[in-house]
């Protein structure tokens, strides 16, 4: 999994390319995901943990500006850089009093751009804890005191990523689906897939097979792309792990340059769910084991007749008052042998030529 999460939110979709692009180049480590609105944003930013946003101020819907203050008040540790071309002098103003830790007047000057991105992402420990240095075109803030700064303690969980996904890539609907061909969770509308169809069983016969090849290969991994399409949708599978699969459904056709995008968000969306699953095996290990013991419901009062306790208390007069293990055993073998133990002395017993005599046993023997 990529070590930073970077999101650009930019109405213009060159802009936005350009943009994505140009801070694609500075690590591999670092993904980055697009999205047109503030709105879409949000959600994002309340689904996924981010490290950097890259918010322009003129947006269709809620405004840059507002985004910021919903950001900083959810999420406060998430970067921000601001971008306008607006060239009012008090939208200037409320930019650079917004609280973003860098922002630009278009056009953009790339490099100083990128040397932007690289201190709010490996900025030194120290110097991320007080107001970072702000820029424009015609500075640049420190980068000095370079340390990886890795990704906060944000634990999504399957709805949520999921659903962010969805968001993404503009999915009908969004599946994890387990070995056995049971949906683990899902984001949107599965009807097509789970009522009844024979879909499902096919797919999963995919995702087997999928397995086998990386099997062959010796890859020991599954990162794969699997799609399926008609006239009108696609339907995507990538295996998460051994036991899970990620299944898309989109609408239409994607344009060659998106299918970099769309790969690049389920190969992301893969690696979060991965994580995710684990740490929920994770928290079911640490669940104690409660071993559940069916106990005896006794009543409220035991009364004991006065006889029984007389029996009790001479049976017990009989031991022995010094003595050791031996004594003790011979004590309780006595009691049984005399049927003591059962309740039963040995003047309460009949031998079976007393009970057939007094015709309470058949008698076997054969009349002359």
């Amino acid at each position: 999994m990529a070590a930073y999460r970077v999101l650009v939110v930019e109405d213009n979709h060159e802009v936005r390319r350009m943009v994505t692009a140009s801070i694609k180049t500075l690590s591999a480590e670092i993904d980055v995901i697009d999205v047109p609105s503030a709105e879409e944003a949000l959600f994002i930013s309340a689904s996924l943990p981010l490290d950097l946003m890259v918010l322009d101020i003129r947006l269709p819907g809620m405004s840059g500006l507002e985004m910021v203050i919903r950001l900083r008040t959810r999420t406060p540790e998430t970067k921000i850089i601001l971008v306008t071309g607006v060239e009012d002098v008090t939208i200037r103003r409320q930019v650079s009093e917004a609280g973003a830790d860098a922002y630009f007047y278009k056009p953009i000057d790339i490099a100083t751009f990128l040397a932007a991105v690289r201190h709010c992402l490996w900025a030194d420990l120290n110097e991320v804890s007080q107001p970072a240095a702000r820029a424009s075109v015609s500075g640049e803030p420190s980068v000095s005191g370079v340390k990886p700064v890795a990704l906060k303690g944000f634990k999504s969980t399957l709805d949520e990523r999921l659903s962010a996904l969805k968001l993404q890539v503009r999915a009908i609907s969004v599946l994890l689906v387990n070995e056995a061909g049971q949906v683990v969770e899902v984001a949107g509308n599965p009807s097509q897939i789970t009522s009844g169809s024979v879909l499902l069983p096919a797919f999963m016969e995919a995702f087997r097979a999928n397995q086998k090849v990386s099997d062959a290969l010796g890859k020991g991994s599954f990162e794969s792309l699997l799609y399926f399409t008609d006239a009108k949708q696609r339907i995507y599978l990538a295996p998460v792990d051994s036991s899970n699969a990620l299944l898309m459904v989109t609408v239409g056709y994607f344009e060659p340059d998106k299918l970099g995008l769309l790969d690049r968000a389920i190969h992301l969306a893969v690696h979060d769910l991965r994580d995710i699953l684990e740490r929920m095996r994770e928290e079911e290990s640490l669940k104690p084991v409660v071993d559940i013991v069916e106990q005896t419901e006794l009543p409220a009062e035991i009364i004991v007749d006065p006889e029984t306790l007389a029996g009790v208390a001479d049976m017990f007069s009989q031991a022995p008052k010094d003595g050791g293990k031996e004594e003790a055993d011979g004590f309780w073998e006595t009691l049984e042998e005399n049927g003591q133990l059962d309740g039963i002395s040995n003047k309460d017993v009949l031998s079976y030529d007393q009970a057939r005599d007094m015709g309470l046993a058949p008698n076997n023997e054969k009349q002359p």
